[in-house]
């Protein structure tokens, strides 16, 4: 900072303009624009909303949505759970494990 004899500058100020955020009112606003009825969306947002729409891959919380994501947790748990089985009864009921620690036991003893 140089040195100034008699002004002083003016500290620069900050524009800002705090807006209220209700995610319910704009979720609404949307799904008023997806069923074509009267919203208050800009055109930019109606074309954002459309090509969403369009290429599915659409924000809003619909039952679709829901049921689908249960589904894949299901299928998920059920895959967990099958390869669990799978290492529980190569553990428990079948000599493989047996072997490989014999197996290393002999390895070390050379």
């Amino acid at each position: 900072m140089g040195i100034f004899m008699f002004h002083r500058p003016e500290p620069r100020r900050f524009n800002y303009i705090p807006r209220y955020y209700n995610p319910e009112k704009e979720a609404l606003e949307r799904r008023k624009a997806e069923l074509g009825l009267d919203s208050n969306l800009s055109e930019e947002d109606k074309l954002r909303l459309k090509m969403r729409k369009s290429w599915g891959r659409v924000d809003s919380v619909d039952e679709e949505g829901d049921r689908r994501r249960s589904r894949y947790k299901t299928m998920r748990f059920v895959i967990i759970f099958g390869i669990a089985a799978v290492l529980v009864y190569f553990i428990l009921f079948t000599p493989v494990v047996e072997d490989f620690i014999r197996m290393f036991l002999m390895l070390g003893k050379k």
